[in-house]
């Protein structure tokens, strides 16, 4: 038997099992279609996230600026900045921090964006249109450059770019600070009207009220206004006889404009409470002389007559703090009335009872 051996067939080039050069170059140029393809839409993606997280953080921003109003009477100052939502400035009322989560670094969180820029902050910013805002605060966006505005020089608000702005508006935390800021000068105007009654003169200063006619709240609250400046108390003597009491906020702007612009104030008439306690004293007094017949009066009042009738020297004055007459005529003690004339019978107390 004879063995035959066969020659193994040579191999090939494809028989190697790898890539042809033409084989790359076209797996090369087919990454690089789909890489230039993809790109743009995953860049696009990364600035929709990163828009989307800075118009959420402006957000947060807004409310955090508006409870800061709300607790303290006032914006941040610019020199504050938004720092003022994290650490205390020494703001009266002050409950933040207003901004930041559990993670992260607050102050990082209140004045960067979502591209590292810092926010831009304006207080009383001039806007176009006018009154849009009554402060911004503005991210550069994508390209990181602030275009609608600048602290200082007005702003765009419908400007053309990729800004970013959050629009602070007090006026709907003030409609609720101006009906507490009236509740309390209610308050205060009646405490005031009792004091008058009492000592036949308006208190001159807020702590004249205190305990005895107002409870002055925890820290002095019902002395001062929302807007956490302390009410501004007058009498005035000008054309008034008798005088008027005048408290006052110094309103939103926290400014004193003289009770002009956006002052709130209450005047207390002391022709009311003067009046019920020269009423009163007189009833008193006349009662005590009807009931002594046979005194005989020696038309002084103050010095001889109220002595004589037992009455403490509290009948001595009128609601005004002026001193009681008696027509002894008559037997009728009376009061001047309001302009201490007692010669104008018309207004004195009873009417038409003079000298």
């Amino acid at each position: 038997m004879s063995v035959r051996f066969r020659k193994p067939a040579a191999v090939g080039p494809r028989d190697r099992g790898g890539f042809t050069l033409m084989e790359i170059v076209v797996a090369v140029a087919i990454v690089a279609i789909m890489a230039a393809a993809v790109t743009p839409l995953a860049f696009r993606e990364i600035t929709r996230v990163r828009e989307e997280a800075t118009l959420d953080e402006l957000a947060a921003l807004r409310q955090g600026i508006l409870d800061f109003y709300h607790d303290t009477g006032r914006f941040p100052s610019e020199a504050e900045g938004l720092g003022a939502l994290v650490t205390d400035p020494g703001a009266p009322g002050w409950k933040g921090p207003y901004v930041g989560g559990s993670s992260g670094v607050p102050l990082a969180e209140a004045t960067t964006d979502a591209w590292g820029g810092t926010y831009l902050y304006d207080l009383q910013p001039t806007t176009v249109p006018a009154g849009a805002a009554d402060l911004v605060v503005a991210s550069g966006g994508n390209d990181g450059a602030v275009t609608f505005g600048a602290v200082g020089t007005a702003w765009t608000i419908d400007g053309n770019g990729d800004d970013l702005l959050a629009l602070v508006v007090a006026g709907p935390v003030n409609r609720d600070k101006l009906a507490a800021c009236e509740a309390e000068l209610t308050a205060i105007a009646e405490a005031a009207r009792h004091y008058f009654e009492d000592r036949a003169a308006f208190p001159t200063d807020a702590s004249d009220l205190v305990d005895g006619y107002l409870d002055a709240g925890i820290g002095g609250e019902a002395l001062t206004d929302p807007w956490r400046r302390a009410y501004a108390m007058s009498v005035d003597f000008t054309g008034a006889n008798p005088p008027d009491f005048i408290v006052r906020s110094w309103g939103p702007n926290r400014a004193d404009d003289g009770g002009g612009n956006d002052d709130i104030s209450l005047n207390v008439s002391s022709l009311p409470p003067a009046r019920r306690t020269t009423l009163y004293k007189l009833e008193i007094a006349q009662a005590a002389l009807n009931l002594d017949s046979g005194l005989a009066l020696s038309g002084n009042w103050t010095v001889a007559d109220r002595a004589s009738l037992n009455l403490a020297a509290a009948f001595d004055t009128d609601g005004w703090g002026r001193a009681f007459q008696v027509n002894a005529g008559s037997r009728t003690v009376f009061s001047a009335g309001a302009d201490g004339n007692a010669a104008t019978v018309t207004d004195n107390l009873p009417s038409g009872v003079g000298p």
